[in-house]
């Protein structure tokens, strides 16, 4: 019976709308027609066209209410006119936004505002007033360069050409001095001492490195005493080969070939090693990259000479030391100052 009468209804909501459709029906918003199904104030077709399905399997209509107008959605946000300044001017209260001199320190605050305000609301006036902050930026970069320039070009303290030399034939003067002094390196090392190369008959790299040894002592006179970590020596090889007596681990190598300098070096003495060992590197390097490393090690552990070491260091001419920049105190209130503290620290460089 139940079912029925629900079918009823719902015939009797079907016709009245398809004779709403068919404007047979006046529309008013609080018709009879909208109660027809329910006592309640909601509306008929609040959820009818989802209602198929539930009617196909005998599901009940349940209607669900109209949002209440104290639930009512909010409407959506007026769109606003971006303001005219986002930039305070002077005439408003904050005094620290009126007319300024135009610093740096005003244009790192004011500059992306400017920015932000020409994009966002891209009128004339707001996208004149961010090019005009541009260029006053570009125009201080200019003044502030050829300043610099100016003032390097006449210090010859400041001028970085007097210590390394722009020009290409200033640099190739400087790595062909560079090389020399590595190669007077050596040629020092091996007055005063050789050294001591690790191999083992299974590496092919040893085998490779060997020659190059022999030819820094045809060039240089540098003595090499070739060590075999497992006793035999690389297919090849013609020249004495001494078996390790524990060296090798004593002085913490991982690799062959491993070269070690020996400076000034002494037999054993009742069992007692005196001699002193500087590891200059491990594993196969080619000549010129081998003498590189070996002047390196006697530049850091003062085998050689001072001008010897200073040829090898060009690049550092004119460098205040770490030593004197870490005692070095400035006001930065007497710009004045700065002059006389730093030129004698870069001056005893050169």
């Amino acid at each position: 019976m139940k079912f029925l009468c629900l079918s009823l209804l719902l015939l009797y909501g079907l016709v009245l709308e398809v004779a709403r459709a068919e404007d047979l029906l006046p529309k008013r918003a609080n018709s009879e027609s909208n109660f027809i199904l329910s006592s309640s104030k909601f509306p008929v077709n609040s959820n009818w066209d989802s209602y198929g399905e539930d009617f196909l399997q005998g599901n009940p209509l349940v209607l669900k209410p109209l949002r209440p107008k104290s639930e009512a959605l909010e409407p959506a946000p007026e769109i606003r006119n971006y303001p005219k300044s986002s930039v305070k001017t002077g005439s408003e209260s904050d005094e620290s936004y009126r007319d300024q001199v135009v610093s740096v320190k005003w244009l790192r605050r004011n500059y992306v505002l400017l920015e932000e305000r020409a994009i966002d609301n891209p009128s004339t006036e707001n996208v004149e007033a961010y090019l005009y902050a541009k260029r006053i930026i570009l125009d201080k970069a200019q003044n502030f360069s050829t300043k610099v320039d100016e003032v390097s070009k006449a210090d010859p303290f400041l001028n970085e050409n007097n210590r390394i030399p722009y020009a290409s034939t200033g640099a190739t003067s400087i790595r062909n001095a560079n090389l020399h002094a590595q190669q007077d390196a050596l040629k020092q090392m091996a007055l005063v001492g050789g050294v001591y190369v690790f191999i083992d008959g299974h590496c092919i790299f040893c085998a490779q490195q060997l020659p190059v040894l022999i030819s820094l002592r045809e060039s240089y006179g540098l003595q090499s005493w070739v060590i075999s970590v497992d006793g035999t020596a690389p297919i090849g090889y013609k020249g004495q080969v001494a078996k390790d007596n524990g060296l090798y681990k004593k002085l913490g190598l991982k690799l062959t070939p491993s070269i070690v300098y020996v400076d000034h070096p002494v037999a054993y003495q009742d069992g007692v090693d005196l001699n002193n060992y500087l590891i200059i590197s491990q594993g196969y390097y080619a000549a010129d990259e081998l003498t590189k490393v070996m002047a390196y090690a006697a530049y850091k552990t003062n085998l050689i000479t001072y001008e010897t070491r200073r040829n090898l260091n060009l690049w550092d001419r004119g460098l205040a030391s770490s030593e004197d920049l870490g005692t070095l105190t400035l006001d930065v209130t007497r710009p004045e100052t700065f002059r006389q503290r730093l030129q004698p620290l870069l001056e005893k460089n050169y």
